[in-house]
């Protein structure tokens, strides 16, 4: 059986200064289309990918040789990994 929530018995809004903020209300931030949506701005992505058992063995040993202290998540390596990919992909191609 579940324990019941204990909850703070509602107090009564006495203060005037509250009041008048409530009442004052506010406004609500306009979404931009995506067409005006800020270049600049990088949106986190998630997605799954598969890997042979093999290579995520590779990984783990190659983590299990490092310190504990220098050692990275296995995201983190995989990470690390793309972005260097990228950065000689782009060198090679001359970007």
């Amino acid at each position: 059986m579940k324990k019941p929530k204990i909850a703070m018995p509602p107090t009564p809004l006495n203060n005037p200064a509250m009041l008048e903020a409530i009442n004052k209300g506010g406004s609500v931030k306009a979404d931009l289309p995506a067409s005006e949506a800020s270049p600049q701005e990088d949106k986190l992505k998630s997605f799954t990918f598969k890997i042979y058992e093999s290579e995520l063995a590779q990984i783990r040993d190659i983590q299990d040789q490092l310190p504990k202290r220098d050692r990275i998540s296995i995201h983190d390596f995989v990470v690390a990994a793309l972005k260097d990919k990228i950065a000689k992909e782009r060198k090679r191609l001359g970007e």
